[in-house]
């Protein structure tokens, strides 16, 4: 379901991304991508969302994740659409102290710095929607990625192993926030009109 929001709310949201409320957050992007394989994921996995990633406010709008090709950094105001689709998304977000925030810009920087000795865990994957914990050094899917940076940071309590994460699960998680819920270029486009998505 699409939501669509008053401009008392969208001035809050670009404020806050913004960070002109002088408060530390970090981000939670969901998407669900319209592609064959993303399609057949979900309904395999039963999700409604296929991928996951993690930012900080402060970055110019940057997000880290997992892919098939494995780590990347992404930037989705310079890719609002899959192949002129639209791209429904949720963003959630987290307030954290200082030091908190501090810690993860560094944990994130510093993961992008070492990217080449990290790759996607496919087999993880499977066993993650066969409800199953593998965990190898170095390996991680979306989901997997985010709920341990989350873990590892203390930014919100998991509930079970952080390789048993799903996208969707992050829609449930006691902490975080729904920030915005629509298409990824709606909320790419509020920003340009602003400032930079989570800057």
């Amino acid at each position: 379901m699409l939501y669509t929001y008053p401009d008392q709310y969208i001035n809050e949201l670009a404020a806050s991304q913004r960070g002109t409320d002088n408060k530390r957050y970090i981000y939670i992007l969901l998407l669900r991508y319209p592609d064959t394989f993303s399609k057949i994921f979900r309904l395999f996995a039963r999700v409604h969302y296929n991928h996951a990633s993690i930012g900080v406010s402060d970055s110019d709008g940057v997000f880290y994740s997992y892919v098939t090709t494995g780590f990347r950094k992404e930037l989705p105001k310079k890719h609002p659409t899959f192949k002129n689709h639209e791209v429904p998304c949720r963003l959630y977000r987290v307030e954290v102290s200082d030091e908190v925030y501090n810690v993860a810009q560094t944990t994130l920087e510093d993961h992008a710095e070492q990217a080449h000795k990290f790759k996607y865990s496919s087999f993880g994957l499977f066993l993650c929607i066969m409800r199953i914990v593998y965990k190898r050094k170095h390996q991680y899917f979306c989901s997997q990625f985010v709920s341990e940076t989350l873990e590892q940071l203390k930014a919100v309590p998991l509930e079970k192993h952080s390789a048993l994460y799903l996208p969707d699960d992050f829609t449930k998680m006691e902490g975080l926030d729904l920030w915005f819920s629509g298409y990824l270029s709606e909320l790419v486009g509020m920003e340009k009109q602003r400032e930079p998505l989570a800057a």
